[in-house]
C-alpha cells in the first residue's frame, strides 16, 4: 500500500512540473553559433571524404596535388589545411605511399572542392512578428502609428546544415591515363534547434552522439513513464524478511557439483574386475556432477 502511494506521489511531482514548465516557460536563445559553424563544415567534409575509396591505387606510390585546393579559405579552421590533411589520412588508410613531389611517384591523386559552406533555415509555428499594419497606418495622417506586432510562436525551429562537395580524381603519372574518378561526392551535416513555448533550444543533428537541451545531456531515464508501474526487483541475495518470487528461484542453485581429484579411484567390485590383461574400467561415484 505504501509503494502504490509512493508511486502515485513521483507521479504527481513529474506532472505538476511539466504542467509548471507549460505554464511558466521562459525564452532560450543561442548567442554564439561560431563553434556549431565550425563543426558542421568539418563534420561534412570529414563524412565526404570518409566515402572516397583508393582501392585502386592501394599500395601504390603516390603524390597528392593540392593545387586546386589551396585557394579554400573556409571559415575558421575548416580551410584548404584541413581538407588536404583529411585526404592525406584517407590515402594512408589504403597503405599509399605518399611522396612529397610528383617526380618520385607513379600516380598522381588530384582533389578540388566544388562546395563548402553553411546554410540556415527558420520556421515558427505560430504568428511571426511583423509591421506591415504599422506601415500602413503611416500613410494615413489621421491615424495613429500601429506598433509592431510581436511574434505569437507556439514553437520555433532552426536548422543549420553544413555542406562539403570534394571530387578526386587519379591519374597515372607517365601515360597520363585515368585510373579512377569519385564522381559526385558531397554530404551535408546537420544541426536542429527547436524551442517550445519559449523553452530551449532542443538540439539534435548529425554533429551530437545524443539529444541535448541548451547544450547539456537530457536525462531520458526522467521521462521514462514504464518504470513507474514496474515490479520493484529486489536483491539475488534474498533476506529472511524478504519475499523471493518463484521465477527468480533455480533448482540448478541448490546442487553443487562433486569435484573429485584427478587421481581418485572407485574401488572395483568383484564382479566387476577386469580380465587379464585388460583395462581396467573406473565408473563416477553416485551424485557427481561434470564440471562446466
Amino acid at each position: 500500500m505504501n509503494l502504490n502511494r509512493c508511486r502515485n506521489t513521483h507521479l504527481f511531482h513529474y506532472l505538476l512540473v511539466i504542467a509548471c514548465c507549460g505554464l511558466l516557460s521562459g525564452c532560450g536563445t543561442t548567442k554564439t553559433k561560431t563553434g556549431t559553424d565550425q563543426l558542421l563544415m568539418s563534420n561534412a567534409v570529414d563524412l565526404t571524404v570518409g566515402e572516397l575509396d583508393f582501392s585502386d591505387v592501394a599500395g601504390e606510390t603516390v603524390f597528392l596535388d593540392a593545387s586546386y585546393v589551396k585557394a579554400v579559405k573556409g571559415f575558421g579552421f575548416v580551410n584548404a589545411d584541413y581538407i588536404v590533411s583529411a585526404l592525406r589520412q584517407q590515402l594512408f588508410a589504403h597503405n599509399c605511399k605518399l611522396v612529397d613531389a610528383a617526380d618520385g611517384a607513379d600516380f598522381i591523386v588530384e582533389p578540388r572542392v566544388g562546395a563548402l559552406g553553411t546554410d540556415s533555415q527558420t520556421i515558427t509555428y505560430g504568428i511571426p512578428g511583423n509591421n506591415s499594419l504599422g506601415a500602413f497606418t503611416a500613410l494615413i495622417p489621421s491615424v495613429p502609428t500601429i506598433p509592431v506586432l510581436p511574434e505569437i510562436s507556439v514553437a520555433k525551429r532552426d536548422d543549420n546544415s553544413g555542406i562539403a562537395k570534394i571530387s578526386v580524381f587519379v591519374y597515372d603519372k607517365n601515360d597520363r591515363q585515368p585510373i579512377w574518378q569519385s564522381g559526385v561526392n558531397y554530404a551535408r551535416s546537420t544541426s536542429n534547434d527547436m524551442w517550445i513555448f519559449g523553452a530551449g533550444p532542443l538540439q539534435w543533428g548529425t554533429i551530437y552522439n545524443e539529444p541535448k537541451f541548451a547544450g547539456h545531456r537530457i536525462d531520458m531515464e526522467v521521462f521514462d513513464i514504464a518504470k513507474w508501474f514496474q515490479r520493484p526487483k529486489y536483491s539475488s541475495v534474498a533476506k529472511e524478511d524478504e519475499p523471493k518470487y518463484h521465477s527468480e528461484f533455480s533448482f540448478h542453485d541448490a546442487l553443487e557439483p562433486t569435484v573429485l581429484p584427478a587421481g581418485y579411484q572407485v574401488p572395483l567390485r568383484q564382479e566387476d574386475s577386469p580380465a587379464a590383461g585388460e583395462p581396467a574400467t573406473v565408473n563416477p561415484p553416485s551424485g557427481a556432477q561434470p564440471l562446466p
